[in-house]
């Protein structure tokens, strides 16, 4: 699989933005609709984003350029703002 790999759920409305394998080891909240996932090193492997439709806030979300990027490349109408 390629990185950063960006996948949305239109019935749910979720978009998730994985920037590299591994297991989740935690998951970081910032607010209710962004997670975080990072591996048990601490290294960012991916960031949920609930409601996405509404627009894709990267406020600080690590490598947000990086995600605001993939987004871009993937061709969803989705809105993206930090």
């Amino acid at each position: 699989m390629k990185f950063p790999s960006v996948s949305y759920d239109e019935e749910a409305d979720v978009l998730y933005v994985q920037l590299a394998a591994g297991a989740v080891h935690a998951t970081l909240s910032l607010g209710d609709l962004r997670m975080i996932d990072e591996a048990s090193d601490g290294a960012v492997l991916g960031v949920e984003f609930v409601g996405a439709s509404d627009g894709i806030d990267l406020s600080n979300v690590p490598f947000a350029d990086t995600i605001a990027a993939a987004i871009g490349d993937s061709g969803l109408p989705l809105r993206v703002y930090a």
